[in-house]
């Protein structure tokens, strides 16, 4: 499987909920991260946007400052 690959997405949660949830345009996007919680791909999700990398919205039940952090890139 190569870092880019998304056949993972498929089995997401997030593909029976609204998109615009995973990308507020403002606030603490709580309810995505509920979402994300008890989903079986949330790991490859993560391991996805720490990769790709995803700069925007909510990936593997992170934000984009979390992700950074873990990554230790500026913000």
């Amino acid at each position: 499987m190569s870092d880019l690959d998304t056949s993972w997405h498929e089995e997401g949660i997030c593909q029976t909920t609204d998109p615009d949830l995973f990308f507020p345009e403002s606030g603490t996007p709580l309810d995505a991260i509920k979402v994300c919680t008890g989903c079986p791909v949330r790991r490859r999700c993560l391991e996805h946007a720490l990769t790709a990398p995803e700069d925007h919205g909510i990936w593997g039940g992170t934000t984009r400052n979390q992700r950074r952090r873990m990554t230790k890139q500026p913000a």
